[in-house]
């Protein structure tokens, strides 16, 4: 009787790797390296105006504005403006009505005029040889303050405001047929 058998172990045998593995690692790294990036993109961080954060797909964003619930519907007129050889429309004037205007009485409203691509006003009002982006006036119901560009302004009534601006001629102005929408800001 044998109480201690000395034998030699087993001999364990190699396996080559599959390809199927090594494929099966390399998608795994892939797939990781994916969501990565996909997941710092949708959590990306962008300010806008008043530099609070606002994340793509993760929340909402609120507009206020001083006339609150009420609007203020913006108009715009134009008028042929002819040069020898040639001619176009130039904006002329804006007609603001509603009762969101009333309700910012003595607020500073600031127009500017946009292309459909460009992330730059366009100048659509010159005053004094001077091309400008943009246009200021302060809403009242018995007066109307306005900036250079502008070059009348009336108020008629408590919801109802004009104003003019000089029909251009300058190079460099934008033409109606450019200007693709209108901003107004309160301050």
């Amino acid at each position: 009787m044998e109480i201690l058998k000395f034998e030699e172990a087993p001999k364990r045998t190699s396996r080559k790797r599959s390809v199927n593995s090594s494929r099966k690692t390399i998608l795994g790294i892939a797939a990781a390296a994916a969501i990565a990036v996909v997941g710092s993109t949708l959590a990306a961080n962008i300010t806008i105006n008043s530099g609070s954060n606002l994340e793509f797909g993760q929340g909402l964003t609120q507009t206020a504005a001083c006339s609150g619930g009420n609007s203020i519907d913006m108009t715009p007129t134009s008028s042929f403006v002819n040069a020898s050889g040639a001619g176009s429309f130039f904006l002329t004037g804006i007609k603001f009505s509603n009762t969101g205007l009333a309700t910012c009485a003595g607020k500073t409203f600031t127009i500017k005029a946009w292309d459909a691509s460009s992330a730059t006003a366009l100048t659509f009002a010159t005053a004094s040889g001077t091309g400008y982006n943009y246009a200021t006036f302060v809403y009242s119901s018995s007066a109307l303050s306005y900036s250079p560009g502008i070059t009348a302004g009336v108020t008629s009534g408590q919801n109802a405001a004009t104003i003019a601006v000089a029909p251009g001629t300058g190079t460099g102005l934008a033409t109606s047929g450019a200007i693709n929408k209108l901003t107004i800001e309160s301050n």
